[in-house]
């Protein structure tokens, strides 16, 4: 690329940040909620504020307190203890998880799926991450995924039942559905996690059936739950996936689901799937019909026949509306001409380059 199209296209790119609202790539460091204001829960939607004033809400901060500590320091020493370091390493590591996890990427070839499956058998900084997220949720910084669903199955009668976490990283939602009665399995793609979940519901007495997905096919017909919280956007095999989780569940049974897509960035390369409605009209086809939506993201679906007129009615309606409903999506990130955008847009366009 020449000098005169490399300033062609940084113009157009400082441009279209200035009029676009541009979609999340990096995460950054995490936040240390000891260093942060107290949450403001006037801005929180009705199903966050619902989740953190519940007795469910009370489970999810027991189940990541052990032995007389609070959640901040449980995490921590339990961190420590696993990885034979001090609380102090393992606090750093659970800020700096992204810039960890960039190093574990670029450490190998993830061009294929054999080197991303290589990526999540040997990642240690995903452990810090989940186990600070849930912190986060603990202190009202992240929004409680757990405790919402619980309140979302009861209200639809499911208050027992086989329930699977797929995509359960270092288990701790598994432990509270665990504690709300489900006969809870978890399974994983990646052995570092997996080992740290086992060692957790140890620990904590939890009676938790684990699949390793690296060689443990998934039982047909035998889950009436099925959770993938920010997992489906990292499977390199969506369609087959999607299919496997339809078979794992029973008729009418629950999938719960989120599409965590982001920018691409190096801090990003693992979100591998990068629209959202289209993998939402992906993973319906093989029999699922979204009901729900909790906290605007988590997706509940419903398992279907597929054969059925109605389905197929479903499938090609889909069809037909995303692209208007792309459209939309597009249209909600656009920061719409304001004097002030228009004459920064205008400075931007005639400086000299």
């Amino acid at each position: 690329m020449t000098e005169v199209q490399e300033n062609r296209h940084g113009l157009l790119e400082r441009v279209a940040h200035l009029l676009l609202i541009q979609k999340q790539g990096a995460q950054g460091e995490h936040i240390d909620p000891q260093l942060q204001p107290p949450p403001d829960a006037g801005a929180w939607g009705a199903d966050q504020r619902d989740a953190w004033f519940s007795d469910e809400m009370k489970v999810l901060r027991d189940c990541v307190s052990l032995g007389g500590d609070g959640p901040r320091q449980s995490i921590l020493k339990e961190l420590a203890a696993f990885h034979h370091e001090s609380v102090e390493q393992a606090y750093q590591k659970c800020l700096d998880w992204e810039k960890l996890s960039v190093a574990e990427w670029k450490a190998a070839d993830r061009s294929t799926p054999e080197g991303v499956r290589d990526f999540y058998n040997t990642t240690t900084s995903w452990r810090y991450d989940l186990a600070w997220y849930v912190y986060l949720q603990v202190t009202g910084h992240a929004f409680p995924q757990s405790p919402a669903v619980v309140r979302f199955l009861r209200a639809n009668g499911v208050a027992g039942g086989q329930l699977m976490d797929f995509g359960s990283g270092i288990g701790l939602n598994g432990q509270v559905f665990d504690r709300f009665g489900f006969k809870v399995t978890i399974a994983d793609v990646s052995k570092p996690l997996l080992a740290y979940a086992t060692w957790r519901n140890a620990r904590h007495g939890a009676d938790i059936r684990v699949i390793d997905l690296n060689d443990q096919p998934l039982p047909q017909g035998a889950f009436d739950v099925i959770t993938a919280f920010d997992t489906l956007t990292h499977v390199t095999d969506f369609d087959a996936t999607c299919e496997r989780l339809h078979a794992a569940l029973k008729p009418d049974g629950w999938l719960i689901a989120n599409f965590d897509t982001r920018a691409p960035e190096d801090a990003s390369a693992w979100h591998i799937q990068d629209n959202e409605l289209d993998l939402d009209r992906r993973l319906k086809k093989p029999g699922f019909a979204r009901r729900h939506v909790i906290g605007g993201f988590l997706n509940c679906y419903q398992s279907v026949d597929p054969n059925t007129a109605a389905h197929g009615v479903r499938t090609l309606c889909g069809r037909a509306t995303l692209p208007l409903e792309q459209a939309a999506s597009f249209s909600r990130r656009v920061r719409w001409p304001t004097p002030h955008r228009m004459a920064k847009a205008l400075r931007l366009m005639s400086a000299p380059h």
